[in-house]
């Protein structure tokens, strides 16, 4: 019957699921925040330090209330 595509649906769906939240919590263990960034380009790099100075935590992401109005 349809009803016995169930469990194999239900494993088909979740592997994608499994690497991307394993992924999560080992960067929330090993580097103290749940999203890492890619520091290849120079590009990112100053985006990161631009994160950290205009709000001390790069990792959190926020809106323009953190930006001075200078």
């Amino acid at each position: 019957m349809w009803y016995e595509i169930i469990p194999s649906l239900i494993v088909v769906g979740l592997v994608p699921v499994i690497p991307q939240l394993g992924a999560y919590y080992l960067n929330q263990y090993f580097l103290g925040n749940p999203m890492r960034r890619d520091m290849r380009d120079i590009w990112d790099r100053h985006m990161f330090t631009r994160d950290s100075r205009i709000d001390g935590a790069p990792w959190k992401h926020r809106g323009l209330e953190n930006i001075p109005d200078d």
